[in-house]
């Protein structure tokens, strides 16, 4: 550990996509790589192409702000090094432009000193006077630090969300709840679907997941759609007796696994999931790719991991709003320490 004096924000500066990505992509490696999944690695393959190529950085200087790419943020800078980094994601949420915090990573050997603290606060203040009504982040459910961080600066839990990954052991075919049969969808089966959808991802998660409702309806217009766009779909439905108890839909994606739609009251979890989730990893076992559940955190667990699914992460979704939030003037104010990831 370095013993610096308190950091003061006159080493914060605006990304410069020209000169920053492969630093940047370093520093995140570095600070996150016990965590690092598939789509992180492509991420920071990403951030590399692009700080080699020219024309693509003079376009992202430019565009940056007005795009949805995580090149436009703050960084921490100390002898010519970037030893600090958050990224600003611009998204559409309701119709209204928002952002995302992300890679919020300090160095280990200049942490405790409240950098992470100040850069939040300088992106906070961006976004306020840019009249952007709130900013959202998402922390892992193990790191209580950060978490305490986010709160001091009034940042609100909004949902906590666990992320499923079937596992590598082979798939037990057979498991499935007792009395529970799975058949495909029918159309019928689509107004208790599309419900249970609703309450399973409501609209303060839904906005920020690759989920579009109307896309998952079997109305013959969609089926058409999806045939004419070549976009395979497979929907499921999980019976106790003629009582539909739960729903699952399959669709390819472009990140390392495939999605799953679960849908299911909370009395049903063990049951859905025992049953949907075995049956369609035998299904789709041909595709070979893993495949991915995003459900409320703490909701089936134990009936996840007998279906063959591993725990990937918990995320706290956590929100501020920033028309109500005081603007700082920090001034190179001490902060308390605190030790950022």
């Amino acid at each position: 550990m370095i013993s610096i004096a308190q950091a003061t924000t006159s080493h914060i500066r605006k990304v410069n996509v020209r000169r920053d990505l492969q630093e940047i992509a370093d520093l995140i490696e570095l600070c996150f790589a016990a965590t690092l999944d598939d789509d992180g690695r492509d991420y920071l393959r990403h951030l590399r192409t692009a700080a080699r190529d020219m024309a693509y950085l003079s376009w992202l200087q430019s565009a940056a702000e007005r795009i949805a790419t995580p090149l436009y943020g703050y960084v921490w800078e100390e002898d010519n090094r970037i030893i600090g980094n958050l990224s600003l994601v611009p998204m559409t949420r309701f119709g209204r432009i928002t952002y995302l915090i992300a890679n919020v990573a300090v160095h280990p050997q200049y942490r405790r000193r409240g950098i992470g603290r100040q850069l939040t606060q300088t992106a906070i203040d961006h976004l306020r006077r840019r009249g952007i009504e709130s900013a959202w982040l998402q922390v892992r459910d193990d790191n209580p630090v950060a978490v305490h961080l986010y709160q001091s600066l009034g940042f609100q839990e909004r949902a906590r969300r666990t992320t499923w990954q079937s596992s590598a052991s082979p798939a037990q075919t057979h498991l499935r709840a007792e009395g529970v049969t799975v058949h495909k969808r029918k159309l019928q089966d689509w107004g208790q679907q599309s419900a249970l959808l609703q309450q399973i991802y409501p609209p303060e998660v839904a906005w920020n997941l690759p989920i579009k409702f109307s896309r998952l309806s079997p109305s013959p217009l969609n089926q058409v759609l999806r045939w004419l766009q070549n976009e395979p779909q497979q929907s499921w439905t999980a019976r106790s007796g003629e009582t539909p108890i739960g729903y699952l839909t399959w669709e390819p994606s472009r990140s390392s696994s495939d999605c799953l739609w679960l849908a299911a009251e909370p009395q049903h979890d063990e049951a859905a999931i025992l049953s949907l989730l075995p049956h369609a990893r035998r299904v789709l076992s041909r595709r070979g790719r893993p495949l991915s559940v995003n459900y409320p955190a703490g909701r089936g667990s134990e009936a996840f991991l007998r279906a063959g699914f591993a725990h990937h992460q918990t995320l706290i979704w956590m929100e501020v709003p920033l028309l109500t939030y005081p603007l700082k003037d920090m001034g190179g104010a001490a902060s308390a320490p605190h030790s950022e990831a």
